[in-house]
């Protein structure tokens, strides 16, 4: 009998892994989200619910927005109507904390639960060329899985036990934004001494040993053209996982000084009103900053 596989969770990211899920694994995907339309554009069969998604499935794929739909899907949609055997892989952003506690949740009713949050871009997702970093409890569970993550993503990695692969995402994300944060104060620098272009400022750091992913991309793409889409990483969505990295050096007795700072930038950006835009938004509140407005 063929494997099964469901998909909860069709927004920005969601939707275009669960086409390439439809397109690549070659077995049967269901689907369900609220958005009639994004069901209608993923390719994969129709659920009426999250639970009918669980009933027909073997292995369940989430793509959430956070820790509380996550939690409240595992657990009012999917564990009722689980069976042993079957696996949840979540795709989502989610706190080291609750990969755990869901990891021996299920476990303790004969079910696997895998972490498994996605990095990279949206047109990532659209071309199948996420970054996966994937928490399971032994190497079976994780090879189990593992070709159809990589029906989504180019790099795939087994970091560890559950809250593993959560660990390493929400650390990428750390290390992303702070970089951000470098970024935006480098060219808002430059640009008040009038000394060097924005171009040749970015050519000097990339033939340097500032040369990085974030630089390339989000410096050259938002930053420089003070372009921040709605649709793509939001400030709301980056300070959330800052969050929870912040929450899990409380618990580990690690202070992160310039982590704080992100969180407290991203919490302002909010405020104004950037909740929605790219993250990359937090170069205008730099700005005001050297204008004395904030």
């Amino acid at each position: 009998m063929s494997i099964r596989l469901g998909f909860i969770g069709l927004g920005v990211m969601g939707g275009p892994m669960c086409r390439n899920l439809v397109r690549r694994s070659g077995v049967p995907v269901t689907a369900f989200d609220l958005n009639a339309d994004a069901l209608d554009a993923c390719e994969a069969g129709r659920a009426g619910s999250a639970a009918e998604v669980a009933r027909r499935s073997d292995i369940v794929f989430l793509s959430l927005p956070a820790a509380p739909h996550v939690e409240s899907v595992v657990l009012n949609d999917v564990l009722p109507h689980a069976r042993p055997g079957q696996t949840v892989v979540d795709l989502s952003t989610s706190p080291v904390e609750l990969a755990q506690r869901l990891a021996a949740m299920l476990a303790g009713e004969g079910l696997t639960f895998v972490d498994a949050p996605v990095a990279r871009t949206r047109q990532a997702a659209i071309d199948g060329t996420l970054s996966i970093t994937a928490g399971a409890p032994d190497a079976t569970a994780y090879a189990r899985v593992e070709p159809y993550l990589r029906c989504m993503a180019t790099e795939v990695r087994h970091c560890g036990p559950p809250g593993a692969g959560a660990l390493v995402k929400l650390l990428n994300n750390l290390v992303v934004f702070e970089t951000v944060v470098a970024l935006a104060e480098a060219v808002t620098l430059a640009r008040r001494t009038g000394l060097v272009s924005d171009d040749t400022l970015f050519d000097a750091l990339g033939a340097g040993s500032a040369a990085s992913f974030v630089l390339d991309n989000h410096g050259r793409k938002a930053l420089l053209p003070d372009t921040h889409p709605r649709g793509a990483f939001p400030a709301a969505y980056m300070r959330k996982d800052i969050g929870y990295v912040l929450d899990l050096a409380e618990q580990a007795g690690v202070r992160l000084p310039a982590g704080h700072l992100a969180h407290d930038l991203l919490g302002a950006a909010c405020e104004q009103g950037h909740a929605e835009e790219y993250h990359t938004v937090v170069v205008r509140l730099i700005e005001q900053a050297g204008d004395g407005d904030a």
